[in-house]
């Protein structure tokens, strides 16, 4: 048998009891707690609302023909409606000159006008319907 070997484990046994015992591996801290949730105040707007929504739609059995239908507004075209689709668009409050017109070759150029009230904050819907007099808008209930 060896004796030094076994000599010197035996003297380091009170050596190693004074070490404190190896640590685990780090377990990871909990994270920090959350603060409160801070209830939300309803939304307020800084400043009125300067606009009215006009949505014009063109349902695909209202109007039977295969022209596109243009928009007009004030003159200028601000939308061309295909069959089955809508337009949603912000306008200033006021009188809006509204002109609709079939959209292509020969016989689809027909415009009639018609004037509309947009309010500051009011949502309005109509749909285009075709009358004896040509197409028209007509009022819509907005879940229409």
């Amino acid at each position: 048998m060896r004796p030094l070997p076994v000599l010197f484990a035996l003297l380091a046994l009170p050596a190693l009891a004074d070490q404190a015992p190896p640590e685990s591996p780090a377990v990871p801290a909990p994270p920090p707690a959350m603060p409160a949730a801070v209830p939300l105040a309803p939304m307020t707007l800084g400043a009125p609302i300067d606009y009215g929504v006009l949505t014009v739609s063109r349902e695909r059995l209202e109007v039977s023909t295969p022209c596109d239908i243009g928009l007009y507004l004030q003159g200028n075209l601000a939308a061309r409606l295909y069959q089955g689709q809508s337009v949603t668009l912000n306008l200033p409050p006021g009188n809006v000159l509204v002109r609709l017109g079939q959209l292509g070759g020969g016989h689809c150029q027909q415009l009639h006008s018609q004037t509309l009230r947009i309010n500051a904050g009011e949502v309005t819907k109509y749909r285009i319907a075709m009358e004896p007099a040509g197409l028209r808008l007509i009022p819509a209930p907005l879940n229409y």
